[in-house]
């Protein structure tokens, strides 16, 4: 089973909006409903009034924080009630990447699983549909990124700054960085996986080396990723679009080891689908390279469950691995006639080997909890000892779904004695789906 995520430190306090004083320096918390955004100082900007500057009406980060994000108090001032809502002041935000649309479920599981160790008491932050991201907010539970499903990359939320000058982008980063303490390990300047956050690639490398060199000279990032700065924590700047950036740090022992949280693969000429990317991805992110020389040996047997074309048997192929491919659609490419490959025609849902093998992998079009219920009666039987394989999501209730898919193999090898290490993701290369990796430890 997966160590448990330690627990986060405390935020630095994220600061409020309008505020007066420089940029990163905060006052008190502003009454609900106010922006949690740095603001950054111009020459050129007239000056302010003590009138309240109007809210930007229908812009993403300002649907974004529609809602009480009050800055953390010092533990002195920390009121010893247990009760939330507006004058909650021990909040964490958090910044989670997933695929585009599917930031609801995205949100939904982090809030979940805080929930799960004591009550989230927090306004939750506004979502920006198809956006490629979300923020949740909630007390000092901790959230392990390892169980979470939608999220590609879990980040504590430092400082939010919802406008940055055209002409100097670096000056208000920087004063917002200077408020977090210590050294990162790397920085990485992200933005979201969708069309919009494409257009942004060439000003982030532009922009990058500027902010990286800054950040030296100052002594807050390590000269090299050596065994001693593994442990130091990075930080992200994500950049929705040119005029905002939300500024966070991630744990390396509980976040993705990628940029954005994506483990892109190429297309391999030789393969006859796509999907074999999927598979690829797979392996990359749930294995480790020594348990993929250990477990993915020249010499094994697999069964593919609806294998036609064959793009995840092509997968196990070209690790020397003997598959058995079962779907009544026909194999094609290299997969037709491959000497390591037989092709039964016959039903995946009803199809079972005469011998145990090590690999069952998985890739058919069913509803998630019938495909749950025949990965799980694979295991019981002792017909396999480890599996690859995708659960379709239904269009409503996503979450709810893949609770009920995946709680009940866990219940039957439960049932069973069976112990077992299952790790479930939306990789970059799924669409409607997700991918689980089931793997037999020993019998209790």
């Amino acid at each position: 089973m997966k160590d448990e995520a330690a627990k986060p430190r405390r935020t630095a306090n994220l600061p409020p909006p309008n505020s007066k004083r420089a940029p990163v320096k905060t006052e008190m918390a502003k009454p609900a409903r106010t922006k949690n955004t740095i603001k950054s100082s111009n020459k050129n900007t007239p000056p302010r009034t003590d009138a309240p500057k109007p809210r930007r009406v229908g812009t993403k980060m300002s649907r974004l924080l529609e809602l009480n994000v009050a800055p953390v108090k010092t533990p002195a001032r920390e009121s010893k009630t247990s009760h939330g809502g507006a004058g909650n002041s021990s909040l964490t935000h958090w910044l989670l990447y997933c695929r585009p649309g599917f930031e609801q479920d995205c949100a939904q599981e982090a809030v979940a699983q805080a929930r799960s160790q004591r009550p989230v008491l927090a306004e939750q932050p506004g979502i920006i549909p198809d956006s490629g991201y979300t923020i949740v907010a909630i007390n000092e539970q901790a959230l392990s990124y390892s169980d979470l499903i939608f999220a590609r990359q879990l980040i504590r939320l430092e400082h939010i700054i919802e406008e940055l000058p055209e002409r100097d982008r670096l000056t208000p980063i920087l004063t917002a960085i200077n408020a977090i303490p210590g050294t990162f390990s790397e920085m990485w300047l992200e933005v979201p996986d969708t069309n919009d956050g494409k257009t942004l690639s060439a000003f982030t490398r532009r922009f990058g080396p500027l902010l990286e060199t800054a950040l030296r000279e100052q002594g807050r990032l390590a000269e090299n990723i050596q065994t001693e700065n593994r442990q130091l924590p990075r930080l992200h700047i994500f950049f929705p679009d040119k005029s905002a950036a939300l500024i966070g740090t991630s744990a390396p022992f509980n976040s993705a080891a990628s940029i954005m949280g994506i483990v892109r693969q190429s297309m391999p000429s030789e393969a006859p689908s796509r999907s074999t990317m999927k598979l690829a991805e797979a392996i990359e992110v749930f294995l480790d390279k020594g348990e993929q020389t250990r477990l993915l040996r020249s010499g094994m047997t697999a069964v593919d469950l609806g294998a036609a074309p064959g793009g995840w048997t092509w997968q196990m192929v070209k690790r020397g691995i003997r598959v058995t491919a079962v779907d009544n659609g026909p194999m094609k490419g290299v997969m037709e006639k491959h000497p390591l490959v037989e092709h039964l025609k016959q039903d995946g849902f009803k199809f079972a080997p005469k011998k145990s093998v090590d690999w069952l992998i998985c890739d058919m079009v069913e509803k998630p909890a019938k495909v749950a219920e025949l990965i799980a009666n694979w295991f019981v039987s002792g017909w396999c000892k480890h599996a690859i394989f995708n659960l379709k999501l239904p269009m409503k209730q996503r979450v709810t779904a893949l609770n009920s898919a995946l709680g009940g193999i866990r219940t039957r090898l439960d049932m069973e004695g069976i112990s077992y290490k299952l790790i479930a993701k939306q990789l970059y290369h799924d669409r409607e789906e997700i991918t689980v990796f089931l793997s037999k430890t020993r019998n209790r």
